[in-house]
């Protein structure tokens, strides 16, 4: 049987950006820093959030003291890279082209950002080298 994809969430996410800011936590330090965020779980929720995630191996747990610790075993990264594959799978049919156009689209970029993108699509479609003059095709 074929393993299911990891999938994170949005209430297991907010408890796992709570440990990637504090590096580790207990029950009760996440929920604090929720409920300063606005977040009116009990601490039974928090609990069981962190029992979900530490049973998905994105977090691990140190139960040699009475109140256990703890820490995000996956990085932000990694995370990110699982959800927008996973939102290319589901919405977008696999076409990443199509997520592409549609942030383009409908989500400004300041001016340091569209020049970024427009560098990795030269890069992408070779136009860089072309620009530069390494044009590797011969003249005629």
């Amino acid at each position: 049987m074929a393993k299911r994809p990891l999938t994170i969430p949005d209430s297991e996410l907010d408890v796992l950006k709570v440990l990637w800011d504090r590096g580790q936590a207990t029950v009760r330090e996440v929920l604090e820093t929720l409920r300063t965020a606005g977040r009116q779980w009990s601490y039974a929720t928090v609990a069981t959030l962190l029992d979900r995630l530490e049973t998905k191996g994105v977090v691990t747990s140190d139960r040699s003291e009475l109140a256990f610790v703890y820490r995000p075993a996956i990085t932000t990264q990694e995370v990110r890279q699982k959800r927008v594959n996973n939102l290319v799978e589901k919405l977008y049919q696999g076409e990443t082209g199509l997520l592409v156009l549609h942030l383009l689209k409908s989500h400004p970029l300041d001016a340091r950002q569209a020049k970024e993108v427009q560098s990795v699509l030269e890069e992408m479609t070779g136009d860089a080298s072309r620009k530069r003059g390494n044009d590797s095709s011969p003249s005629a």
